[in-house]
Parts: structure tokens; C-alpha cells; sequence
């Protein structure tokens, strides 16, 4: 704020006269200019007893109280650099006399337009006015500059706070969804206070502590502990710029946002799975599928081990598509699968090639490449105007509507292709060790100096199968999702486990059904492989009859050639062989049996009793009655037989 030489004159210690007055400047160093032909300088180049005898002397004439000077607010304003304190006063000026017009009944417009004629256009907008008058509610008029100054907050009267408003402020927000307005929970403060006899202020002295509140404090009420803890987390820095390429490649797979049309009647949002070396950003390759699962997983690891040979580590997460044993079957599972299963469990791709196997920590997968991959082509991808229409929301459970027109995969296959080519085309990349190359560039030139791992027949045949524990049938065949496997030249090696709760290991190749298949036991041993499928053909065909006549001659075959292998001995030798065994038979015979005797008969009644010995002279009386009634059951029996006859 800029005075003249007059506006001075008359201050208490200070000369009466405008001579005097330039002298006095003059003998205190202070800086003066000429402005529309008079002398002028900066108020904050004062001594402070000047400058607070001429701040009183200016609210007197315009008759504001003072009220009570704040010694810290005009520390802090002695400590601000001049040009800060320039403005601060300017500004103090403008809302001295404001408050005092207002205080006069002067209306605002008229007021505003008395200011900006007063200290010009500069900062006197109607906005910029009420912001300044809103900067110091609350603020006496002699603490007006140290309350308009730059990053400084002016010492105002604290409202009456009960701390228990302020703990339910803070539990209704913890205990609330992290959506919910803040307006919404002053409201419950304000209306609970009336019945709890707290004290509580208005919302904008809520929203105020609120703010000054640490993000941490913050982030807990709405969050919580977990995602407090997830977003406070600093990202670990690691340097890349040694890595050669395929040294360590990152595997992630990301639903994409709109739906796609397989052509087979199937609508769904396609998943996109990626293998991106880590040491160039660069992307190896990419595969399109329904639903991220570890057979897609498997064609593209051989594809990129085809094209660019065997790389060193693969660095993912413990998605099930990936922790599976097609991937990682046969490596130390320390976040999935963590106990061991009984029986024979089948080797992944990365055991057959010969990869290393690391998975990112649970909860910690935002660490790999591929997933900072996706983070900057997902939404150069997924809304550009080749699928519009296609959308219903970014969220992974989202339901298409019927206004919703999926994109044919063909299409998506072809706008993918475009994308991922021009990422890793793309120049002036500054990435480590980029150097303005583009990841193409990087990983090409790395790899000129790579040993490069082709993978072997043998190799890639082992990876591409899948595996499931299957029983062998009486026949030596076994039957896998629908298809039959086993021919004559395995038909020994299979049979040798069959029986009642035999497993083994049956892998077959998940793109061809009709490829051969190979087997291996419950210990981990290799039974057969070349394990033919069985081609059904038409009931009654010819083909049909050659194949049943095929296999009854092999199986001829097999048993002549079981009789040759078994060397059975000659009717000669084995006629003198059993008239051997018969006289040694009849040396080891046993003597005679001694003659028989009487065998007491067996008795289960009651226990033996002596019979008592019958009295001497003693005789059985019969009585004539007895022999009657034995005449009449014969007649009797005797009459019965003749009318039956």
C-alpha cells in the first residue's frame, strides 16, 4: 500500500510540516517515489509505532473500533518479505474501508464502487471484495493486514466446541459409506447436541477441523485401516536399467469394459492376457479370450517361446488361471494350492521350459509391469470410437442392456493389434534406460546380446497338454470328457492299471482332441505315450466292421505272441513231470487208519442224569384202559385212509 508524504504529517513523534516529514524519510532510509508529481512510499517501509499510529488514526476517521491488538499476527507480518506485506496492507486498507461504510448503512454495490475508485481495478472485482470480507469474519480491524496475509491464518475467537460433537462427527463418518456428505453428519451432531446438551458450532467451523485434519486421519474416518494403509504406502523404487530382455517378464490379464460377440451366440466381456518384458516395457504378445483361464495362459507362454525363445523368470499374481498346475504345476505354491495333494500332481509350462516362477506378494500385484501396462492402454483402448455403443460401465459385474451392441471379436482382435503395435512402436519413450528409444528398440537392442533358449519339440508338445487323473477300462482304454483313448499297441501298458481305485495321469493337447496322449502312474513314472484317440464311426458302416475286424486280429496277434513269449514246457516233459509229483505223492502218504470205533452219539438237551436202577421185582403196569384207547387210534387212523383212498 502506497502513502504520500501528507498522510503522515501529524502523527505523534513525527514532524508537523511536509519539509520535516521528507526530511524524516529521508534520515530512515525509506525508499520513496514520484507518483502524478508527489512523493510516495510504502507503508510496510514504516517503523512499526509509525505504522500502527497511522493504522489508528485511519480507523478513528472512519470511525471503526480497533478492537485488540494481536501480537503474534503482526510478528508474523513483520517477519513477511515487502512485497508480501505490501499486499497485505493494501488489501487491509480495502476491507478497513468496507466495514466501515457498511457500518454507515452504505449499500454494497455502492460501497464496492467506492473502492474500486479509491484503490483502482486491480483485485477490486465484486468476487474478489467478498472473498475479502469473508477472509476476515471474526477479525478485529487493527489485525486486518496479518489476517490478509499470504499463507497466514489470523488468530480468531474459538467457538464454543463440546469434544463429544466431535467424536460422534468423526464415528458417524467412520461408521457411514465413504460417499456420505459431511453436511449429512453435522446435521446428526447438530440435531443430537440439542438433546446432549453439547455445544456445537456450524458446519463451516466443523468443515475447518475437518481439513485440518492429517490425510492419514482423514483417509481412516472414510476408508478405514486397510485402505488407509494401501494408499499411505509408499511405491518401492527398483531399478531396472541393468535387466537384459526376457530376463523378467510380467503375466496379467484384464477384463476389458466392453462386450464383445464370439460369432458362436456367445456374448461377454473378453479378458486380454499379456506377457510384457520388464526390462523394455516392451509387450511380447497377447491373447483374446472368454474368461481368464490357464489353458489361454499356456498358448500364449509358447507362443512367446517360440517367436522370441525361453525367457528366464515370469513374474505374476496368484490368479487361479495362473498359480494352476498347467502353468505352474511341479513349483513351491506359497499362496495357492499351499498343501500338498496325494497321488501324482502334473508339471506346468514353466517346469517343462525350464522358468522361473515368482509370485507377486497377496494384495501387492499392482507391482508388476503388466498391470502398469494395462493401467495406460485401458482407457486408449476401451473408449475409443470403434466400440462405442458397446459400454455398460466400468465395473467388473456390470450387465449389458439391450441398448448395449457387442463388438465382434474379429473387430476387437484387430483394434487390439493396432494399439499394442503403436505402445511399443511408439518413440521418445523415457522410461529407464529408454533414452528416448521406444520399447520396441530397447528390447530388440538388448537382444542382440541374449543367448537366445529355443524350446525343443519334446518341449513344446509337453507344455500344450493338459492333465486329469482318469481310470483305466477292462479293455485298456480310458475315457476323457466325452472322447475315448487307447489302441492295441498301448492296451498292455494301460491294463496293468486297471482294477478297482487305480488312477493315472492322462495329459491330452486342449486345442487338437484327436492328437495323441501319453500317461503317467500315481508314483510319477511314465507308462506310454502315442496314445491313439478312438474315431466313433456311423453304426453299420463298413469303416465300422474293418475297425472291429482290425482290432480282433491284434488282439490274435497279441495272444499268439503271449503263448510264443510264455515258453510252455512239451507233453513229454510234462506228463514225465506229473508222474514225478505223483510217486512223490504216493512216498509222502500216510499209514493206514486204525479201525473205527463206536461214537457216542452228541446230546444238546439237558445235562446227563444216572437213570434210576428199577426195584427189584418191580414190573410195568398196564392198564386195560390203556390198550382200549390204543384199539380206537388205530381204528381211527385206519378209517381216515379209507375215505382218503
Amino acid at each position: 500500500m502506497m502513502l504520500f508524504v501528507k498522510d503522515i504529517i501529524g502523527l505523534r513523534g513525527l514532524p508537523t510540516t511536509k519539509m520535516g516529514a521528507h526530511k524524516w524519510l529521508a534520515s530512515i532510509g525509506t525508499p520513496t517515489a514520484i507518483l502524478k508529481g508527489k512523493t510516495c512510499f510504502h507503508i510496510s517501509a514504516l517503523p512499526e509505532d509509525i505504522r500502527l499510529a497511522y493504522l489508528r488514526r485511519d480507523l478513528d476517521t472512519l470511525e471503526l473500533d480497533p478492537g485488540t491488538y494481536d501480537d503474534a499476527a503482526h510478528e508474523a507480518l513483520s517477519e513477511a518479505s515487502p512485497v508480501r506485506r505490501d499486499r497485505a496492507e493494501r488489501k487491509a486498507a480495502i476491507v478497513r474501508m468496507l466495514t466501515a461504510l457498511r457500518a454507515q448503512g452504505v449499500k454494497e454495490g455502492q460501497s464496492f464502487a467506492l473502492v474500486r475508485e479509491k484503490f483502482g481495478d486491480k483485485g477490486t472485482s465484486k468476487p474478489s471484495l467478498k472473498r475479502l470480507l469473508k477472509a476476515v469474519q471474526g477479525v478485529d480491524p487493527i489485525n486486518y493486514a496479518p489476517a490478509l496475509l499470504d499463507d497466514y491464518k489470523a488468530t480468531v475467537k474459538r467457538a464454543e466446541f463440546s469434544e463429544e460433537a466431535w467424536q460422534f462427527f468423526l464415528t458417524l463418518i467412520r461408521d457411514a459409506a465413504p460417499e456420505w456428505p459431511l453436511t449429512s453428519a453435522w446435521r446428526d451432531v447438530r440435531d443430537a447436541g440439542r438433546a446432549m446438551d453439547w455445544a456445537v458450532p456450524s458446519y463451516p467451523t466443523f468443515y475447518r477441523r475437518w481439513v485440518a485434519l492429517s490425510e492419514a486421519q482423514r483417509l481412516h474416518a472414510r476408508l478405514g485401516k486397510a485402505e488407509t494403509a494401501k494408499r499411505l504406502t509408499m511405491p518401492a523404487l527398483r531399478d531396472k536399467s541393468e535387466l537384459g530382455p526376457l530376463e523378467w517378464v510380467s503375466l496379467d490379464g484384464r477384463t476389458l469394459d466392453f462386450w464383445g460377440d464370439w460369432g458362436d451366440g456367445k456374448v461377454s466381456r473378453p479378458v486380454m492376457l499379456a506377457l510384457v518384458d520388464v526390462s523394455s516395457n516392451k509387450v511380447l504378445d497377447w491373447e483374446l479370450a472368454p474368461s481368464e483361464n490357464a489353458v489361454a495362459t499356456v498358448r500364449l507362454i509358447k507362443r512367446v517361446c517360440e517367436r522370441f525363445g525361453i525367457f528366464d523368470r515370469l513374474y505374476t499374481d496368484n490368479g487361479s488361471a495362473f498359480a494352476g498346475h498347467l502353468v505352474a504345476g511341479g513349483n513351491v505354491h506359497r499362496f495357492r494350492h499351499g498343501k500338498a495333494k496325494e497321488g501324482v500332481q502334473p508339471l506346468g509350462i514353466c517346469q517343462h521350459m525350464g522358468i522361473n516362477l515368482h509370485f507377486a506378494l497377496p494384495k501387492n500385484a499392482q507391482a508388476k509391469i503388466a498391470e502398469r501396462t494395462f493401467a495406460v492402454l485401458s482407457r486408449a483402448v476401451d473408449d475409443r470410437p470403434e466400440f462405442k455403443g458397446a459400454h455398460a460401465g466400468h465395473a467388473p459385474g456390470a450387465s449389458p442392456s439391450a441398448d448395449v451392441q457387442p463388438v465382434p471379436i474379429d473387430k476387437v482382435r484387430s483394434v487390439l493389434r493396432r494399439e499394442i503395435a503403436r505402445h511399443n512402436c511408439e518413440g521418445g519413450r523415457r522410461s529407464q534406460g529408454a533414452r528416448g528409444r521406444s520399447y520396441e528398440q530397447v528390447f530388440h537392442d538388448g537382444l542382440a546380446e541374449r543367448v537366445m533358449r529355443k524350446p525343443t519339440a519334446h518341449q513344446l508338445y509337453l507344455s500344450g497338454l493338459i492333465w486329469k487323473p482318469v481310470a483305466v477300462d477292462r479293455f485298456g482304454r480310458v475315457h476323457v470328457n466325452g472322447w475315448t483313448y487307447g489302441g492295441p499297441d498301448t492296451q498292455d501298458a494301460l491294463l496293468r492299471h486297471h482294477g478297482k481305485g487305480q488312477r493315472i495321469l492322462f495329459g491330452r493337447d486342449p486345442d487338437d482332441f484327436s492328437a495323441p496322449a501319453m500317461a503317467y502312474d500315481e508314483d510319477g513314472h511314465k507308462i506310454c505315450a502315442g496314445i491313439e484317440p478312438v474315431e466313433r464311426g456311423a453304426y453299420g458302416s463298413v469303416d465300422g466292421i474293418r475297425d472291429a475286424a482290425r482290432n480282433r486280429k491284434a488282439a490274435r496277434v497279441a495272444t499268439a505272441q503271449a503263448e510264443a513269449a510264455n515258453d510252455y514246457m512239451g507233453k513229454t516233459d510234462f506228463e514225465a513231470a506229473m508222474a514225478a509229483l505223483d510217486a512223490q505223492t504216493e512216498a509222502l502218504r500216510e499209514p493206514d487208519t486204525p479201525p473205527a470205533t463206536d461214537v457216542v452219539r452228541a446230546r444238546f438237551g439237558a445235562p446227563l442224569r444216572e437213570k434210576p436202577a428199577r426195584e427189584a421185582g418191580a414190573e410195568a403196569v398196564i392198564s386195560a384202559e390203556m390198550y382200549q384207547n390204543r384199539e380206537n387210534a388205530i381204528a381211527a387212523r385206519l378209517a381216515g385212509k379209507g375215505k382218503s383212498a
